[in-house]
């Protein structure tokens, strides 16, 4: 990974950020290093020279470094990074929010030569690891995207024979059965019967607007199904498609009449909750986890036990759907670094 070994320091003490260039310097393994002194300078240097992982002060002159970590991770969404927050102050509440914000990681100040060593090669680890479930995720949403590029095709060439056939009077009564299917195609994802990614992304700024105009609450859950490649990979693509109707069916049956339920990517759900607040979420996420992993899918009278990890996220006051879908993303992406099979907010 060609950024494994960029690092950008984000610090106003000049004293402190001239100790850690030395202590870089000291190891073995040699890294590329950028300096910034305030949130605005670490934002642009962040967006040149793309980092892999970025120690970042909590105390900075012009913003508060969560800020900065929020504005660095919204700007790598789709690219692999790692932030660990500094701060000589550690306390309950400021780690709640560092866990927050979306920080990988932790490392109180000072510290010594070992600590930052240690610190950077777990952050290299688990960058590895983000940009292999990154290229697994991508890999899987082109091919859902392929899917869905064919079935509008199809969706063309039968609303064609439909204007062929429409003069004929014998043909009407089969025309109007051909109108429905082709109207539940368009809109549903044909392998789980859950809406596909059109009617979704529709859906979740209806609800959005909706929530915004009504001022009601609003909570949204990324699904992803936990090693699914693997599965494919060992029992093939006919048991994975087994998998993903068996996800499906798990969460019509968890969710309420008024949710909403869809196919966002290869191996991911996002679950639309209208009116519901976060702690009013949180147990229908632990009810669609716990259902999920009860439900055993069945290959050749061997059993392939499904589990899922699970973000959640209440849209706030001011989110676009993108900022909402990726609070969602950021949560899912944490619960699989905490060990999958877990939900996470």
């Amino acid at each position: 990974m060609e950024n494994e070994k960029s690092v950008l320091i984000v610090d106003d003490s000049a004293a402190f950020v001239q100790a850690m260039l030395e202590m870089i310097e000291s190891f073995d393994e040699k890294y590329s290093v950028s300096v910034a002194r305030t949130a605005e300078e670490a934002v642009e240097k962040a967006a040149a020279v793309r980092p892999g992982i970025v120690f970042l002060d909590i105390v900075l002159p012009d913003h508060e470094g969560y800020e900065v970590c929020t504005d660095i991770k919204r700007m790598f969404m789709h690219s692999p990074i790692q932030i660990v927050l500094m701060s000589a102050l550690y306390d309950a509440n400021r780690l709640e929010k560092i866990l927050a914000v979306g920080a990988d990681d932790f490392i109180k100040k000072p510290f010594d030569s070992l600590e930052l060593q240690l610190r950077l090669k777990a952050a290299r680890m688990r960058l590895e690891a983000q940009a292999k479930m990154m290229a697994e995720r991508e890999f899987y949403r082109q091919a859902v995207r392929q899917e869905e590029d064919l079935t509008v095709k199809l969706l063309d060439r039968q609303m064609g024979l439909k204007e062929t056939l429409a003069d004929l009077e014998s043909k009407k009564a089969g025309l109007e059965v051909e109108n429905t299917r082709l109207a539940a195609v368009a809109r549903y994802d044909a392998l789980t019967g859950l809406l596909n990614r059109h009617s979704l992304n529709a859906r979740l700024e209806l609800e959005l607007r909706r929530a915004s105009e009504d001022g009601v609450s609003l909570t949204g859950m990324m699904v992803d199904i936990d090693r699914f490649k693997s599965v494919n990979d060992s029992f093939g693509h006919i048991v994975g498609d087994d998998v993903l109707r068996a996800v499906g069916d798990a969460l019509r049956k968890c969710l309420r009449r008024e949710d909403f339920a869809g196919r966002y990517g290869g191996e991911e759900f996002f679950i639309i909750l209208p009116g519901s607040a976060l702690e009013a979420a949180l147990p229908i996420a632990e009810r669609i986890r716990t259902t999920i992993a009860a439900s055993d899918v069945d290959v050749a009278g061997a059993k392939v036990s499904v589990t899922v990890s699970i973000g959640v996220a209440e849209r706030k006051s001011g989110d676009h759907v993108t900022d909402w879908v990726a609070k969602a993303d950021a949560a899912m992406y944490r619960a699989k670094q905490l060990g999958r099979n877990r939900v996470e907010t």
